[in-house]
């Protein structure tokens, strides 16, 4: 029973273990994803400060931009008003003080008259005021006039023109630029906004950035190579891709426009949330190729061991052996009853042939083309009168098995096998041996109708040392094992069992056509 309680506490421990590894690598995981989720935090919260960052700069811009249309608008009046002044030139008037006052008064924003003759010639001429070149600058008048013209085509874009009747039935439109007051404002703040985004944009302690607007789907910013996000398609695809990493962030930039930030994870968060499971794996495999190796160091071992202590055996078998021999002549010589003696020689050749089977563990055996069954049948034959009686020892199937066995060895597992089922029948029983023949392999049952093997044993009941008895060194099956497996080639197992009712151990033998 000691060894029983050795497997069990066995199983005991390695339960134990099995538990203690989960735990450690259930904490590994957990901490890994503590560290994962607060760098994932520290990481959203810098996307955060970005987006307000971007949405201040971008509520700063619209409110520039509103600075501006309403200086464009002033200065526009301004205009107005000075052409309305020109207008009353055109006009019957006692005193012009007061219009040339107002028409004086325009020393900052840059206009051109363009007057227009209808009096039969048409021509045209140009009077500028505040513009950057004077007439004097140019060489002749055709030069300064491609300029003025330069000028005009360039204000249209974005100041509509006035028009003005004056004296003489002549047309007058009056075209303007920004002041330029308004000009360096502008330029000012485009030299800022454009700063800005240039640091903000290509900061490279920021995550891979899209900043989306969510209407038109267009990028409004991002710290991405340029060629990444000129094709939409791959946009969008990019855009699926960030948002399976992180949830989006909705930016209100003005009350027309929303836009949406979409982020990659870091590499260093990538890194954290897969390093536990590179290092658990690289862990496992250590140890499995540790496991490995010392399994197959202890089994050298094991096997040496029992290499050497069945030689020693054979070799202490063998001095007893001749002695009996020749007690067994002594005893003939002084005239005992014959069929004593004879029973006698069926032993010593027995333990002779034990004596054979011990010698050859360890050492390549050689294998003959024998009939299982008749092999089996010699088997049943010596034991039946060597057991008890209440035991019956039957055998059914196939008559004829041929495989490559060797026959000594493989009498001794049918021999140790009998022996483990008579241990398990408790009073009057059965053991059945079959034989069939099954896809090109010889099938052996046995059968006995003992006390049985609890379901979770039938592995355990092979290994070195795994009894029920008080008495025994529970070696018998993992034999048989040995023997079945390395040096016979077939396989054996526990078929089925059942508590009270009894166990079938089956062998698998190849037949000689295979």
């Amino acid at each position: 029973m000691k060894s029983v309680e050795l497997y069990s506490s066995k199983q005991r421990w390695k339960i134990i273990l099995s538990i203690v590894a989960l735990v450690i690598i259930a904490l590994t995981l957990w901490y890994a994803n503590y560290i994962t989720n607060k760098i994932q935090k520290d990481e959203r919260l810098r996307v955060k400060l970005w987006s307000e960052t971007v949405k201040k700069q971008a509520q700063l811009v619209n409110l520039t931009n509103q600075t501006f249309e309403q200086l464009k608008i002033e200065e526009r009046e301004n205009v107005a008003l000075w052409v309305k002044a020109l207008k009353e030139f055109a006009k019957e008037r006692d005193d012009y003080t007061f219009v040339t006052e107002i028409v004086a008064q325009n020393n900052s924003i840059p206009t051109i008259v363009e007057t227009i003759d209808r009096n039969g010639k048409f021509s045209v001429d140009y009077s500028a005021r505040n513009v950057a070149k004077s007439k004097s600058d140019f060489d002749d008048e055709k030069a300064y006039q491609t300029y003025l013209k330069e000028l005009i085509n360039e204000w249209e874009k974005t100041n509509k023109s006035f028009t003005a009747n004056s004296l003489y039935n002549q047309t007058q439109i009056v075209h303007y630029g920004n002041s330029k007051l308004f000009r360096e404002l502008k330029s000012k703040s485009d030299s800022l906004i454009k700063g800005f985004n240039s640091e903000l944009i290509k900061n490279n302690a920021l995550l891979p950035i899209l900043f989306i607007n969510s209407k038109t789907r267009e990028v409004i910013a991002s710290n991405l190579p340029p060629e990444q996000i000129t094709d939409s398609i791959a946009v969008e695809k990019m855009v699926i891709e960030m948002k399976a990493d992180n949830k989006p962030i909705t930016v209100s930039l003005s009350e027309e426009v929303d836009g949406e930030i979409y982020y990659f994870e870091s590499a260093t968060l990538k890194q954290v949330r897969y390093y536990p499971w590179i290092q658990l794996g690289i862990i496992a495999l250590f140890l499995l190729v540790a496991y490995v190796l010392f399994s197959t160091f202890r089994k050298a071992e094991q096997n040496q061991v029992w290499a050497g202590m069945a030689k020693e055996t054979a070799h202490q078998l063998g001095t007893p052996l001749s002695s009996l021999m020749a007690w067994i002549e002594l005893l003939r010589a002084q005239g005992v009853d014959p069929s004593s003696l004879n029973e006698m020689d069926k032993d010593i050749i027995r333990l002779n042939t034990i004596t054979d089977r011990f010698s050859k563990i360890g050492s390549e055996v050689k294998l003959e083309e024998k009939n299982v069954s008749e092999v089996i049948q010699n088997s049943i034959e010596y034991l039946e009168k060597r057991v008890s009686k209440k035991v019956q020892l039957i055998q059914n199937g196939e008559e004829v098995a041929v495989s490559m066995i060797n026959v000594s060895l493989f009498e001794w597992v049918i021999e140790n096998l009998t022996k483990n089922a008579i241990d398990a029948i408790t009073g009057e029983g059965k053991i059945i041996y079959s034989v069939s023949i099954i896809d090109k392999q010889i099938i052996i049952d046995i059968t006995d109708t003992g006390k049985g093997i609890p379901a979770n044993k039938y592995k355990s009941v092979f290994q070195p040392g795994y009894t029920t008895k008080k008495r025994g060194w529970g070696l018998g099956l993992s034999l048989v094992k040995r023997i079945v497996e390395e040096q016979l080639k077939g396989r054996i197992f526990v078929k089925s069992s059942e508590i009270g009712v009894g166990t079938t151990f089956r062998i698998v033998l190849k037949t000689q056509n295979q």
